[in-house]
């Protein structure tokens, strides 16, 4: 009896010894195979990665001087002003009169979009923008607390927010008592539409 176990024991212990081998030089081998990237050269292979392509315009913002309400009969008329000199111009409401300072940065978005919060029921504008953007944006809201600033869009004030703590992050979120329409129109100038 001792000799037929012996045979079946030689038999398993070999097979077991086959699998760890295999289970050993196949990876190896996969690893050998594998055809190496010269590190130095690297950089010079072709990428199949693009930047996204920007179609929304720059986005001019500007420290708010002053505002007051007004009636749409009292606003300024539409003038073409240069980036560096100050301006007056209307909110997209006609219901304000903004004194801007000259423009401070220009803000790449990537995307704009609207939407209702369903936490809190509230039309949401949401802006994204590069990462150049975003740190510019935040190095200018560091000094800009306490102060409220505009966007500016065709002569028109899209949104003025006033800055309460430095504002970080490639995503804005503007929120107010917007009404759906009110937040699409905001979404389209921001854009770039009129």
């Amino acid at each position: 009896m001792t000799r037929t176990k012996s045979p079946r024991r030689r038999v398993l212990i070999g097979l077991m010894s086959a699998i760890a081998v295999t289970a050993i030089v196949v990876p190896t081998a996969g690893v050998l195979l594998t055809p190496t990237v010269d590190r130095q050269n690297a950089g010079s292979l072709p990428t199949t990665t693009t930047a996204p392509e920007l179609t929304i315009p720059p986005l001019p913002v500007r420290p708010v001087v002053s505002a007051f309400v007004t009636t749409p009969d009292q606003c300024p008329e539409e003038a073409a002003t240069r980036p560096d000199e100050p301006t007056r111009i209307c909110d997209i409401e006609k219901t304000a009169v903004y004194e801007l300072g000259p423009e401070a940065l220009r803000l790449q978005l990537t995307d704009v979009d609207n939407f209702r919060n369903p936490l809190t029921g509230v039309e949401v504008v949401q802006m994204s923008m590069t990462n150049d953007s975003a740190q510019q944006f935040e190095k200018f809201t560091e000094g800009q607390v306490g102060e409220q600033v505009a966007f500016v869009r065709a002569g028109t004030v899209v949104w003025g927010p006033k800055i309460t703590t430095p504002i970080s992050g490639t995503v804005l979120q503007l929120s107010g008592e917007l009404t759906p329409e009110q937040a699409a129109g905001v979404t389209a100038m921001l854009r770039g539409g009129d």
